[in-house]
């Protein structure tokens, strides 16, 4: 990954705990307004299935959010003029999101493996919440709505903060912390963790929200359809067949990630590592 240009020593003590909190604020603030948004429609709309509360408070947020994001400047790109469109004119970010979707499927047979989606209950809780529902609502709140606003919070937000004050590595690193904690369960905060540095890493050499956020919807999308339907049934696999699973899938990623920097290498606006 590369260096923030404008990028500020690494501070030590008080100093770099503000420093991160500052830049964990957009996070905290987040799933305050989330959660408090939430409870106050299902106590308006008691009727209302789970799923479209989420939905809605996903929407608040991702309004207010995008307000904040236009008033503070922290754009779709992080890198102006024509880096960023250039690399939607080669096929690097479809390598991307296809390699984010490779490694959330690698991810869920390797969390499942442990047994922890067994042992937690606030994982439960969520998949009681979130699924079981309308294919369409499910689609449109966790395949859309909670995309966008994740990576203008965490991406945008979050790890740009960062980024301003640590190297790219740590700021993804802290960022992806931040993003799986505040999921507030392990198995989703070991998943959230995963991906978050790997759109952080996306990020960092697009220069682009646009791009992560296409990524984070293609695999959330692989994850409904998985869960909800029969579509994607081939994926499904027991003993040492989800050990192979996860194992292709991890050396996949490895190579659509590669490939999605060289394009962007072709285009003369790569970031080296």
């Amino acid at each position: 990954m590369d260096h923030h240009k404008n990028e500020i020593p690494i501070g030590t003590g008080r100093a770099d705990w503000r420093g991160i909190c500052y830049a964990a604020a957009p996070a905290l603030l987040y799933t305050a307004l989330s959660s408090a948004a939430y409870s106050l429609l299902a106590s308006a709309l008691p009727q209302m299935p789970g799923i479209m509360l989420q939905g809605a408070a996903l929407a608040i947020c991702l309004v207010y959010f995008w307000w904040k994001a236009k008033k503070e400047q922290v754009v779709a790109s992080s890198h102006a003029g024509k880096s960023s469109r250039l690399a939607y004119r080669y096929p690097a970010c479809f390598c991307y999101a296809s390699a984010t979707v490779l490694c959330s499927i690698a991810c869920n047979y390797l969390i499942f493996l442990t047994g922890l989606t067994q042992r937690s209950p606030g994982y439960r809780h969520v998949e009681e919440v979130f699924y079981g529902n309308s294919l369409l609502a499910e689609l449109a709140t966790l395949c859309i709505l909670g995309p966008m606003a994740e990576e203008l919070v965490y991406r945008g937000f979050v790890f740009q903060r960062l980024r301003r004050r640590r190297s790219t590595v740590q700021a993804a690193v802290l960022s992806a912390l931040v993003f799986g904690i505040l999921h507030l369960n392990l198995v989703q905060g070991i998943y959230a963790f995963v991906l978050g540095v790997l759109l952080a890493y996306i990020v960092s050499k697009t220069g682009s929200l646009v791009a992560a956020a296409a990524a984070h919807m293609a695999a959330n999308v692989v994850s409904v359809l998985w869960t909800e339907t029969g579509l994607l049934r081939f994926l499904n696999r027991q003993g040492a067949g989800m050990y192979a699973a996860a194992g292709l899938c991890l050396v996949l990623t490895g190579i659509f990630l590669n490939y999605g920097n060289q394009l962007i290498k072709r285009s003369g606006h790569f970031h080296p590592a």
